[in-house]
């Protein structure tokens, strides 16, 4: 069990130990401290007496290279590079230095350093950073270690006076005089750390007998928290590891956080489960104040109204005049209901059912959204397919009807009319028997009980019977059927029904092209699929009929005004048909005039 706050809290002359351990913490603080105070001060001033000083043997050596320029004139003097080692030899004993010819293609023909057989092993100087320097700015410095003498140097160049093509005279010194000066602040820096450790020893003293005597107060606050009296926001936890007052004080009030935590986990985990049922539902979830700003919702609600970041907007700003009249009206009668659309492009609007009611408890309102698009959809489906399919049923039985009568009524005993009469019946018999049937079909293949029996088709040997199948139906309207392939590979589908598609494509074009024009097959392929056109040079479809001439029952108004007898359903057959063998289909407009109706298919690989 955990003691009371009270008993762990004791004199320092009952457990000095306890004392010291403050102490010692306060003494390394303050060791610490000032140690790392006098290090970065070490630090600084060492890199800023370092860089003064090579300053000044950089202003002390151009100095000499100036003098030596002087001397010299020009190294294109020397009939030798022996003579130039001598001269550089002398000159270097002369200054104290280390002094070097360097040619301006970087080749050394001196050095105070180095014997006049070592030059020959020496490296090109043209990629020292100082004679790269001072060939472009007449002077250059640099510091470095020297490979060739084992030790740092400053080295200074300086051009000699050839006009064009100066060369380079160099001068070097040792960095000895600045290894001693850093020496010399290291010792420094042991004789402050030791001032630095009695100054300390001192301070923790003075600070921790000030420190002691508050810390029963605190102790008797903590352990008033610990047992639920009185609690403070600003009272931060302590390291509950220590063995002294602060150790205890962090102790109680551990205990009192770890309890704090333990109910902060329970109400965020009962908090992720509700919004995660929010999320499962379905139904998209708006919390506002009074004022309508959002302080909770879920993510099915920025799916449904198509807006993101909607925490911490205001229902205001939603720009959804439905949703602002449901909150004004929300106020007066606590409940209400709207449906309301809502646009996401051109072709797409989502139908939305809102209702909002104001909480008895919070006062909050809170926005519950039903998508109720697709119910908007079937309904709307249901009322077309009823209108579109007793509009055209009722051609073919009222002309079924009307003949019928018409040969009960006496029209039998004339063979002649009877003939004509029993002919249109028929021929409208058997469009809706072909009506029948495509529907049957199409709710087949919605309900998935037509089988496909996929397969590797060749498409050049399948489109060449398909065109020989349709030679006389081409020579009765003068029609150029050709077929021109651009791929390579066969496609996976079900014979039968590519068969139906293109028979339903060539077809249509053959019905809406006049006589004496052509009707084009053509493929293409990419990685994936392999594309199938059929161009006519009929009519052509606008673009408005374009979006819909796969519906079921869709017909333009030039088709409906020809000839030409169909019941709608054929091509919402091909694209029903397409898409369950995992291909798109579609309809552009050819730029001379006609359409172009295609459809891709996966390549068999």
């Amino acid at each position: 069990m955990f003691k009371p706050l009270e008993v762990l809290v004791i004199s320092s002359q009952e457990h000095p130990n306890r004392y010291m351990g403050i102490r010692s913490r306060i003494f390394l603080i303050i060791f610490g401290l000032l140690s790392l105070s006098i290090s970065i001060t070490y630090i600084v001033a060492e890199r800023d007496l370092v860089s003064t000083l090579k300053f000044q043997i950089v202003n002390e050596l151009e100095k000499q290279a100036n003098l030596l320029v002087s001397s010299i004139d020009t190294l294109n003097k020397f009939n030798s590079e022996k003579e130039a080692d001598i001269v550089a030899d002398k000159l270097g004993i002369a200054s104290n230095s280390r002094v070097t010819f360097i040619r301006n293609n970087g080749v050394v023909i001196g050095d105070s350093e180095l014997s006049f057989d070592q030059l020959k092993l020496i490296d090109n100087h043209g990629n020292r950073e100082e004679v790269i320097e001072a060939l472009k700015f007449k002077t250059g410095w640099s510091s470095r270690y020297s490979s060739t003498l084992g030790k740092d140097l400053i080295y200074f160049a300086i051009q000699d006076n050839q006009v064009p093509n100066p060369n380079i005279i160099r001068i070097a010194v040792p960095l000895n005089y600045l290894e001693n000066i850093t020496e010399t602040l290291g010792l420094s820096l042991i004789l402050l750390f030791l001032a630095v450790f009695i100054v300390s020893i001192i301070a923790s003293g003075v600070a921790a007998n000030y420190l002691y005597s508050n810390i029963q107060d605190l102790a008797n606050v903590a352990s008033s928290i610990s047992k639920g009296k009185s609690i403070k926001d600003d009272i931060k936890l302590l390291p509950t590891q220590r063995v002294d007052e602060f150790g205890s004080v962090a102790r109680s009030i551990s205990q009192l956080s770890e309890n704090l935590k333990d109910q902060i986990k329970i109400i965020a985990k009962q908090r992720d489960q509700f919004g995660l049922v929010l999320d499962d539902l379905g139904e998209g979830i708006i919390v506002t104040n009074r004022k309508g700003d959002v302080v909770f919702t879920n993510e099915q609600a920025s799916i449904i109204l198509n807006k993101n970041n909607l925490l911490d907007d205001n229902i205001k700003n939603f720009d959804i005049p439905a949703l602002n009249y449901l909150f004004k009206r929300v106020k007066n009668k606590k409940r209400a209901d709207i449906e309301f659309e809502i646009n996401i492009d051109r072709r797409t609007t989502n139908w939305v059912l809102g209702s909002m009611n104001q909480s008895k408890t919070t006062g909050q309102f809170i926005l519950v959204l039903h998508d109720i698009t697709q119910l908007r959809q079937l309904n709307s489906m249901r009322r077309d397919f009823i209108s579109n399919l007793s509009h055209e049923l009722r051609t073919p039985v009222s002309v079924i009807r009307a003949n019928s009568e018409t040969l009960l009524d006496g029209a039998l005993d004339n063979k002649k009319d009877a003939k004509v009469f029993s002919k249109a019946i028929l021929h409208n018999a058997e469009r809706l028997s072909s009506m029948v049937s495509d529907l049957i079909d199409l709710s087949r293949i919605d309900y998935g009980d037509l089988k496909f029996n996929i397969s590797s088709i060749d498409l050049n040997k399948f489109i060449d019977s398909l065109i020989s199948s349709m030679t006389s139906l081409a020579k009765k309207k003068s029609i150029t059927l050709s077929y021109k392939p651009n791929h390579k590979h066969p496609i996976k589908a079900d014979s039968q029904a590519l068969e139906r598609v293109m028979n339903n494509l060539v077809d249509n074009a053959f019905k809406y092209s006049p006589n004496d024009s052509f009707i084009e097959i053509t493929t293409s392929e990419n990685k994936e699929f392999i594309k199938v056109m059929v161009s006519d040079t009929g009519i052509g479809i606008s673009k408005t009929d374009q979006v819909y001439i796969f519906d079921r029952f869709y017909r333009t108004a030039s088709a409906r005004a020809s000839e030409n007898q169909g019941s709608g359903l054929g091509l919402a057959i091909v694209k029903n048909l397409i898409n369950n063998l995992n291909g798109e289909v579609g309809v552009n407009n050819r730029p001379d005039g006609g359409s172009i109706f295609w459809f891709t298919l996966p390549i068999d690989k």
